[in-house]
This record gives C-alpha cells, sequence and structure tokens, in this order.
C-alpha cells in the first residue's frame, strides 16, 4: 500500500479550499491547484503554498492523488482532459457516480466531505465525516488511511448510498438554513433582531443529535392546533412563497403524527 503524501486539487472553490487547509493541516502536502481562473488558482496557492496552473494538461505529474473539488456539472468535463491515466483520481461530490472518472483514469475513488462549507469558516476537520469508495481495493487502504489523517468519522459509501446521503443533507442543511431566511426575513420586516431565535436553533439542534428527530417534533401542527396555525397563515397571506411553505410542512407534520388521514 502507497502512502498518500501529497495531491493536486482540481478546483479552487469552496470545497477545494477547505481540503486543501485540511490536507495542509494534516501534514500532506498540496502540489498545486488547478482552476480555469488564473487568478482563483493563483489565490489559493498563495493560501497552502503550492504551485498552481490554469491548464489541465500542464498538471503535476509527479501526486499520489488528485482530487476534483468541483461543480457537479464540471467534474466528468474535468475528468475526460485528466491527462495520466493510470494515477488515482477522485471527485469530491456527494451526487455524482464514481463511474463518471472512468474517462481520465483507470483508479479512482470518491473523497465525500458530508459538510457545509464557506471559505472564511474556520472547521473542524476532525469531526467532518468523509465518505469513501473506491474501484480498486489496494486503492481503498491508501484512501482509508488519507481520510483518516484528516477526521475521525470516516465511511465506507457506495454510490447510490452517498446520493441519498446527500439529498439528506439538503433537507438537513440547506432547507433548514432556507427556513432561517423566512424566519429572518419575517422578523427584520418587523424590527425584531433574528439573534433571539439563536438559542431556539441551537436547542432545536442540540435534540436532534440525542432523539429521533420524529419524537421532538414541537409546535402547533404537532398538537394540530388550527386556531394558531389559521393565525399564522393570516400573517402570511401578503407573501405567497411562505404561505404556502408554512402550509404545505404544517399538513406533511400533521400527517407523520396522525392528524390528518
Amino acid at each position: 500500500m502507497k502512502e498518500i503524501q501529497n495531491v493536486v486539487l482540481i478546483g479552487s472553490g469552496n470545497v477545494a479550499t477547505h481540503m486543501g487547509l485540511a490536507f495542509k493541516e494534516a501534514g500532506i502536502e498540496v502540489l498545486q491547484v488547478f482552476s480555469r481562473t488564473a487568478k482563483n488558482a493563483r489565490e489559493l496557492a498563495g493560501i497552502l503554498h503550492s504551485g498552481f496552473t490554469d491548464r489541465i494538461d500542464s498538471l503535476n505529474p509527479d501526486a499520489d492523488l488528485y482530487l476534483i473539488a468541483l461543480s457537479d456539472d464540471a467534474i466528468e468535463p474535468a475528468a475526460e482532459k485528466f491527462p495520466f491515466s493510470g494515477k488515482l483520481l477522485a471527485h469530491t461530490s456527494g451526487t455524482t457516480p464514481m463511474s463518471v472518472l472512468k474517462k481520465g483514469s483507470t483508479r479512482i475513488a470518491v473523497f465525500y466531505p458530508l459538510q457545509t462549507f464557506s471559505k472564511h469558516v474556520k472547521l473542524d476537520y476532525k469531526k467532518i465525516p468523509i465518505c469513501l469508495e473506491v474501484l480498486h481495493e489496494e486503492d481503498g487502504k491508501s484512501m482509508e488511511r488519507l481520510a483518516c489523517r484528516i477526521s475521525s468519522n470516516v465511511a465506507w459509501t457506495d454510490s447510490p448510498k452517498r446520493e441519498m446521503l446527500h439529498l439528506a443533507a439538503v433537507f438537513a442543511c440547506n432547507f433548514v438554513n432556507h427556513m432561517y431566511v423566512a424566519a429572518s426575513d419575517i422578523l427584520r420586516k418587523n424590527q425584531l433582531p433574528f439573534d433571539l431565535l439563536h438559542p431556539l436553533i441551537e436547542e432545536t439542534a442540540r435534540k436532534a443529535q440525542v432523539n429521533a428527530p420524529v419524537d421532538i417534533q414541537t409546535g402547533p401542527a404537532r398538537r394540530n392546533n388550527l386556531k394558531v396555525i389559521g393565525k399564522h397563515l393570516d400573517r402570511l397571506r401578503e407573501n405567497p412563497d411562505y404561505y404556502h411553505m408554512y402550509d404545505f410542512i404544517s399538513n406533511s407534520i400533521k400527517k407523520i403524527h396522525g392528524h390528518i388521514r
């Protein structure tokens, strides 16, 4: 088993930035950053003290791993242009099948960090689950060793299961954050600060980590309090988007808890 000691990052966005920082923190050298935009490649390379390029045919040929951290639509085109058919090539996507990488290399893998990433938000990488998939067993041990140097939470998932994990993450993260956007908007329009909700948000997230979420559901829909629901809907009539979201989600909660057959 060959230890993965260095990587080339193909991408310079949020995921690439955090993966580069995680590698650097774990003592794994980032040899080079590739981005189609030279400025972006140069900026991330400056942070990681690595080389950079905006030409995929100029990738450093000496890396142990080439990690594609691009948007889902850009992964397959990048793989098609990958110049080293025998090198270990992986992507970081939750939804893209590993098989799309076969157009670039005979050695392929997935290195999917399950987290929401923003470039300037510091994270504890040890807590981030990393989901792995490989084509060849001999690459599996190397990928697992690499993941364990970064995170204490490493899991193996095939492409279909990883896609369902990503789907669940959209509900748990992206949709929840959109609800925060709606809540913040409602408060702002009524001259109330969003930080009044901070303790509620923290406690809800804490409870969901130690209980089955269905068992800790609260609120007027859980209680089937139609009077309160009606008042809330009346308040939302001037905003059809919020009205329909509130109505749909309330009905979903009522169905789960047996208030609607």
